[in-house]
């Protein structure tokens, strides 16, 4: 049962004279929530204690956000002014548990619910979180990087956990005990990047950045062929020269860097080569 108006109230007025007769109208306005449903409850954990601070999360049924509110000292909570619908979803959750959704609901205008929850602590809330944000020296994030998690253990380093970076340079270890560990990140081309990383705090989120060189030796290349004749047949024994190409590309500058020979299927190989432009000629005496 619900009001249909809100409680209206009387001007003040005042009786002076014995007899006297006054009066005091009261004009009552519409309840607005008749028009409106609401919803009250109870969250507690699992040995029946009121928990506080609870967020209590209402969503439609495409899970749009509608409404939300925090419980109170006693875990209560109470939501109103809720449009009638169909379909509700009742979300609960709070830091150290995990979410719980109850069944969904359907509410008419002016119908009061009561919906109690009762959430269970996560039993990974005691473990932690390390992210990290890797670059290039131009602070590019650098996509495709392999990340180890390596806990250490004495002189020991376990490897416990790998990912690779998105797109954004990103990546994150979950679930990670107290304890020292390294985080070691490698991508071909650039040095090995480690940053320590002490867990000390159960539940605790870590963020590391990390920047990678390049490589003086794997951020050379290489540049391989073969070399055969007319008919197709591979060329032994053949000098294979490497030219570096700079200049006008029209008329482009020819620099001979190395020589080397073919083997006897007509393969070259030439490595540590520097990133630039190049191109190869290649002959055989007589």
């Amino acid at each position: 049962m619900s009001d249909l108006y809100k409680l209206g109230q009387s001007q003040q007025g005042q009786i002076e004279q014995v007899g006297q007769e006054i009066r005091l109208d009261v004009h009552l306005s519409e309840n607005p929530y008749n028009n409106t449903g609401s919803i009250y409850g109870t969250i507690t954990d699992n040995n029946g204690n009121p928990v506080e601070g609870a967020l209590v999360k209402i969503m439609d049924n495409d899970h749009n956000p509608l409404y939300h509110i925090l419980t109170d000292e006693d875990g209560k909570y109470s939501i109103s002014d809720m449009e009638p619908s169909s379909e509700y979803h009742f979300f609960a959750v709070k830091d150290g548990y995990l979410l719980k959704e109850e069944s969904p609901f359907a509410i008419n205008a002016g119908q009061t619910l009561e919906i109690n929850s009762v959430i269970t602590p996560d039993p990974n809330a005691v473990l932690s979180t390390v992210t990290g944000h890797i670059y290039d020296t131009d602070a590019n994030p650098l996509e495709n990087v392999l990340i180890t998690l390596l806990k250490i253990e004495g002189t020991e380093q376990i490897p416990v956990a790998v990912t690779t970076s998105n797109e954004y340079g990103q990546g994150v270890f979950t679930n990670v005990e107290i304890g020292n560990y390294y985080v070691r990140a490698t991508k071909q081309g650039y040095e090995t990047g480690i940053i320590e990383v002490q867990v000390t705090e159960p539940g605790s989120i870590f963020n590391i950045d990390a920047t990678l060189s390049p490589s003086t030796v794997e951020s050379k290349g290489t540049i391989n062929g073969i070399i055969k004749d007319e008919n197709g047949n591979p060329v032994p024994n053949a000098v294979v020269i490497l030219y570096e190409v700079s200049g006008d590309p029209q008329n482009p500058t020819l620099t001979p860097m190395r020589y080397t020979r073919t083997d006897q299927n007509g393969a070259y190989l030439f490595g540590e080569v520097e990133q630039g432009n190049y191109l190869v000629k290649s002959n055989k005496e007589s």
